[in-house]
């Protein structure tokens, strides 16, 4: 028995313009969605209860490449409100959302992430809505890297049903070109109490475009914030 979470984003408008400068490494900071413009589907991956190899592929709504990773030997594909239902009180990402679910489906019953998401395009954020494999408090981490070098690491900690979050991160640049999410309970020290063991939904992105000033190279980030979750819980007889 597996459980599934998944969190209510909030509807907000930002715009920021942004001049390339000399920036420091790490300077990565919390992003709540706000912005974002392109988004990934995992129904590419598959039908519901679909084995993910440990490597995989998709390709994001606006083409971006997306080149996915788990440290364990595979993942699931798994639907909400099918495979993934809720038990109350928590609440459940939207039904008929494709989600991929780190578990080792082999045998060993373990979590599989950290879930290393990697971009064709540098982004300027991106992130994605996360919830733990059990009930309970759980704390969600994303790192972000630029090639191999981390630009920093951002977490969020959720409520006490354990219900989902969104996780992301944003820079003053456009130099994100991978994520790892990994996910921890609360007081939990090893993978056999929910460690590495989640589900995630639709990858959100932030992707620049050109911007015309003084000679000056830059980047527009705008838009309005969008993306609703919910959060379940599942069972695979």
């Amino acid at each position: 028995m597996f459980g599934y979470r998944a969190g209510l984003g909030k509807l907000s408008i930002l715009a920021v313009f942004v001049l390339l400068t000399t920036r420091t490494v790490g300077a990565v900071t919390l992003w709540n969605g706000t912005g974002a413009n392109d988004s990934t589907s995992w129904s590419q991956l598959g039908a519901d209860q679909t084995i993910i190899p440990q490597s995989f592929t998709a390709t994001s709504t606006d083409g971006v490449s997306i080149s996915g990773s788990l440290a364990g030997n595979s993942g699931l594909v798994v639907i909400s409100g099918s495979s993934w239902t809720s038990i109350p009180p928590t609440t459940t990402f939207p039904a008929g959302d494709t989600l991929v679910w780190t578990f080792d489906n082999n045998g060993t019953n373990l979590g599989s992430a950290p879930l290393t998401l990697g971009f064709g395009k540098a982004v300027l954020a991106g992130g994605a809505t996360i919830q733990a494999d059990f009930l309970g408090v759980f704390t969600a981490s994303v790192e972000a890297f630029n090639g191999n070098s981390l630009l920093g690491t951002e977490a969020v900690v959720s409520d006490s049903n354990g219900d989902p979050v969104f996780i992301g991160v944003q820079d003053t640049a456009a130099d994100i070109t991978s994520l790892v999410f990994d996910l921890k309970l609360m007081g939990c020290a090893d993978l056999s109490c929910g460690n590495s063991d989640f589900a995630v939904d639709n990858l959100i992105s932030a992707v620049p475009g050109p911007i015309v000033g003084a000679g000056l190279p830059g980047l527009i980030l705008a838009g309005v914030g969008l993306l609703g979750w919910w959060r379940g819980r599942r069972k695979i007889a």
